[in-house]
């Protein structure tokens, strides 16, 4: 190979890398915009936007990363507004009281959320060419982005969003198993 021809396809390579980096800035850079408003709505501010800043980089790596993992950021991302919303739903109508007692709803709305978002992860990685890792780095964004609704009542609420997702996992995976 001579030195023109090294020297232009490590100018290439480099434009490539660029370009993967600048796409991936550009699509996880909004996701920041959660972090920002859960600590607008949420009670632990600090944590949201640690959270978000982990979310978005979290989702920039994969994009960067590209192939399964890149797939992976749109559907978990999607997801994990499941949990999200209705966190936050049950965070603005706060309890239900009947009779004598009354009940939380955060923590059964977030568990909820991630049966929810563990079904959709499920059913979008059926058919990819690693389920286990497009399933795994769905559910960590979506759950990522689902506790910034779910710390409403501190680690309870996020115990049972990660709950939540995993018991759809068990089944999609004895599945997956028994296809592969």
């Amino acid at each position: 190979m001579s030195l023109d021809a090294a020297l232009a396809e490590a100018r290439a390579k480099s434009a490539y890398e660029s370009g993967r980096r600048g796409l991936a800035s550009y699509l996880a850079l909004p996701l920041l915009a959660l972090g920002v408003l859960g600590a607008c709505l949420g009670t632990r501010p600090v944590y949201a936007l640690v959270v978000g800043a982990l979310l978005a980089a979290v989702a920039w790596i994969c994009i960067w990363r590209g192939r399964v993992a890149g797939r992976a950021v749109l559907p978990g991302v999607l997801a994990g507004l499941i949990p999200l919303s209705l966190a936050y739903a049950a965070q603005s109508y706060g309890h239900v009281c009947t009779g004598s007692a009354c009940y939380g709803l955060c923590v059964p709305a977030c568990t909820t959320g991630g049966v929810l978002a563990g079904l959709v992860i499920a059913r979008l990685g059926r058919n990819v060419a690693s389920p286990f890792r497009f399933w795994g780095l769905a559910a960590l964004l979506a759950g990522l982005e689902g506790s910034l609704g779910c710390s409403c009542v501190g680690f309870g609420g996020v115990l049972g969003l990660a709950i939540g997702l995993a018991v759809t996992f068990v089944p999609a995976w004895i599945v997956a198993k028994k296809h592969a």
